[in-house]
């Protein structure tokens, strides 16, 4: 995990443009605090005016106004967090002794501008250790409670914002269901999927249309299954591929050579669900069926260290100029967003052209096992 956010200097200036905003906060300890000391001096120096009072609260409080900001955006630039919160706590101690210099020298300037007769006599040199010891404790706190407020407002946006990555994610897996259920009742699908059937029968094939038959329903049930799960098993996934390319092979019949080169040991890691089936319909969509020739779609899955690697490739006629914004874009987008909201920066998936001809979608996901390492070694 990071221990520094980069984002950080960026947030320092929202946080300037509040400081009046904070001088009007913190005027109210100032003035809760200089009236204190006004009736305390009351009854050692009669006549103790509230002026001279407020001249030796105020200004201290209206600093940690202007200090705040600083103080916000060095705690998120070092968070308190698993792993680095050691060296963080460090940064933050030596800022709080930063901090407390100009604290110190304030209400040491402060208290010698209204005639403070211990700090006459004193040199700002000499006072400082000693001011520092004295009012640590108090600066612990007020510095402890802004960055205390300030972490919980961040967790709270990042909690907010969490829920919101998650609605959204579970939005487009619910799309991606829809997609895929679409894709298989689709009209041209169906049609197609009862013509072969018929031709079957008329074939007297019997078995072979209880076979499209049970896998059009197989296709269903599985797609039905996975809902609301953001992600599967990987063999749930090539389950679930076979029975819709079984369809597809008994469609175009000798038109679709399907090709895998799955390794079994990428078959117990998750993956999000529903994932490839639409690469492999783009591939069967714009690869095959727009040709009148044989092609071949070839499914790829393997290991690579701490990596896992899927490939749909195809060797139809490649992606045309805007292929982006014809049919099958859809598809392809939600891949992309799903794939976004799941992994961040930590994923790479790529649409392009392969130099023999043909297109190669190509996933490379944090490689995720459902059984832990340590039980598979």
């Amino acid at each position: 995990m990071e221990s520094t956010s980069p984002a950080a200097p960026s947030v320092l200036l929202p946080l300037l443009r509040r400081v009046p905003l904070l001088m009007l906060v913190c005027a109210v300890p100032g003035v809760v605090t200089a009236l204190h000391t006004w009736i305390y001096a009351q009854a050692r120096e009669p006549g103790y005016p509230l002026s001279r009072a407020l001249l030796v609260q105020v200004p201290q409080w209206q600093y940690w106004a202007f200090a705040t900001p600083f103080i916000l955006a060095l705690g998120q630039r070092f968070r308190l967090e698993r792993g680095v919160w050691p060296r963080s706590l460090a940064v933050l101690l030596a800022a709080l002794v930063a901090v407390m210099v100009p604290y110190v020298s304030i209400i040491y300037f402060a208290a010698r501008a209204t005639g403070e007769t211990w700090l006459l006599e004193s040199t700002w040199a000499r006072m400082l250790p000693l001011m520092m010891a004295k009012y640590s404790v108090l600066s612990l706190l007020i510095y402890g409670g802004i960055l205390a407020i300030g972490y919980a407002v961040d967790y709270h946006r990042r909690f907010r914002e969490g829920e919101l990555a998650q609605a959204h994610l579970e939005t487009r897996l619910v799309h991606a269901q829809l997609d895929a259920l679409r894709a298989q009742l689709h009209p041209h699908f169906l049609f197609n999927t009862l013509n072969a059937i018929s031709v079957l029968v008329r074939k007297q094939d019997t078995a072979g249309s209880i076979r499209m038959l049970t896998g059009v329903s197989e296709l269903l049930r599985m797609a039905l299954h996975t809902t609301g799960r953001q992600q599967v098993l990987f063999h749930e996934d090539v389950d679930f591929l076979e029975r819709y390319l079984d369809i597809e092979q008994t469609r175009f019949q000798d038109r679709l050579q399907v090709v895998r080169a799955i390794d079994p040991a990428t078959l117990g890691a998750l993956v999000p669900s529903l994932i490839l089936q639409p690469l492999v319909e783009n591939a069967i969509k714009h690869g095959i069926a727009t040709r009148s020739g044989p092609g071949r779609v070839e499914l790829r899955a393997a290991r690579e260290g701490a990596r896992l690697v899927l490939e749909v490739l195809d060797d139809g006629p490649g992606l045309a100029p805007g292929w982006d914004r014809q049919d099958g874009r859809i598809g392809v987008a939600n891949v992309r967003d799903r794939l976004r909201q799941l992994y961040g920066d930590s994923h790479v998936f790529t649409l392009e052209n392969r130099d023999g001809g043909g297109v190669r979608a190509r996933l490379e996901l944090p490689f995720q096992s459902a059984v832990p390492e340590a039980l598979g070694a």
